[in-house]
């Protein structure tokens, strides 16, 4: 018996000596496997060795997702007939119209598998949008930004039994050397085709008032700048021109899914009523071009004071930026 695992007797359910394991450090790689296989008599697993392409441009079909995957049972591998990959859609758009149901969309055969660095077989499958919605009889229209493909694996051992994500504890499925999910999540998302959009010199203008019917930023030209690649910053911005002006302070908005969303929270230290004022998103978010971004001139609709800190209740502001 190996105390270090504080096994206090011989478990015949595989999951059962997974959850042991998982208070092992990852560090230990080897020793894992080796007490792994001296422990376990039955089930199998496939470990998630790497994932790229958790989120893909919803504009491009090519755009591709690759899981390696290596599988593990009480024979080092030896028990691994293929693995079958199935997809489905999450639709998460307010009206939810694309119903679909889950689908094959490849298989992998043991044959496709190598030996890696553990000894045990390591394989991997990739599937771009297209053929992920070519599997689900779907097209662009039907899945949109916002909306995810959702990868379940199964396991299929040459004694004729398969493991899925319905199979496998919470522990095994996020845990540390053995993430075993058996399931991925694609997000569809719209990153700017270009990091310099919507960058350089804009003449800003507040065009809706914020509380008390003035301005939250003073009208001028103003540096807008890169945080990532949706995430922009207007550089040095007077606050409450009308009072102070107070800062400046940096104004930052995301382009997410057709929709410019201001960040919440973003006031100025020491500026408010009983707290801070602060602005936030809008409640309805101005609108830009998925397909054909256009970053010469563009608005942003924000809501001033978003926590009503000066109690007159919040309001609905735009700001215009033209490019100069």
């Amino acid at each position: 018996m190996d105390t270090k695992f504080k096994f206090m007797k011989r478990t015949r359910i595989f999951f059962m000596a997974l959850l042991a394991l998982a208070t092992v450090s990852c560090s230990d790689d080897d020793k894992i496997i080796d007490n792994l296989f001296e422990t376990v008599e039955s089930g199998a697993v496939l470990r998630t060795v790497k994932v790229t392409g958790g989120a893909l441009d919803v504009l491009d079909t090519s755009a591709t997702t690759t899981v390696e995957i290596e599988e593990q049972d009480v024979e080092n591998g030896g028990l691994l007939s293929e693995v079958r990959v199935f997809v489905n859609l999450t639709d998460n758009t307010p009206d939810a119209t694309t119903t679909t149901s889950e689908s094959i969309l490849t298989t992998i055969p043991a044959a496709d598998f190598s030996s890696g660095p553990f000894g045990l077989p390591r394989g991997s499958f990739s599937a771009t949008l297209g053929e992920m919605a070519a599997a689900l009889g779907i097209a662009p229209g039907d899945y949109n930004c916002g909306d995810a493909f959702v990868l379940r694996l199964e396991l299929v051992l040459t004694d004729g039994r398969a493991f899925s994500s319905a199979d496998v504890t919470s522990t095994v499925q996020g845990g540390s050397f053995f993430s075993s999910p058996f399931q991925y999540t694609v997000n569809l998302i719209a990153p700017l085709p270009s990091d310099d959009l919507y960058t350089g010199n804009y003449q800003l203008t507040q065009t809706a008032p914020g509380i008390f019917g003035v301005s939250d930023y003073q009208d001028g030209v103003y540096t807008v700048t890169t945080i990532d690649n949706t995430t922009r910053q207007i550089n040095n911005v007077p606050f409450f021109p009308a009072f102070g002006p107070f800062g400046p302070t940096n104004i930052q908005f995301q382009f997410v899914c057709g929709e410019i969303i201001f960040i919440p929270g973003q006031g100025v230290s020491g500026v408010g009523c009983n707290s801070l004022i602060s602005n936030g998103p809008a409640i309805i978010n101005a609108t830009y071009d998925l397909a054909n971004p256009d970053d010469s001139d563009f608005t942003i609709h924000f809501t001033s004071d978003e926590t009503d800190d000066c109690g007159t209740g919040t309001a609905q502001a735009t700001i215009r930026l033209t490019k100069v």
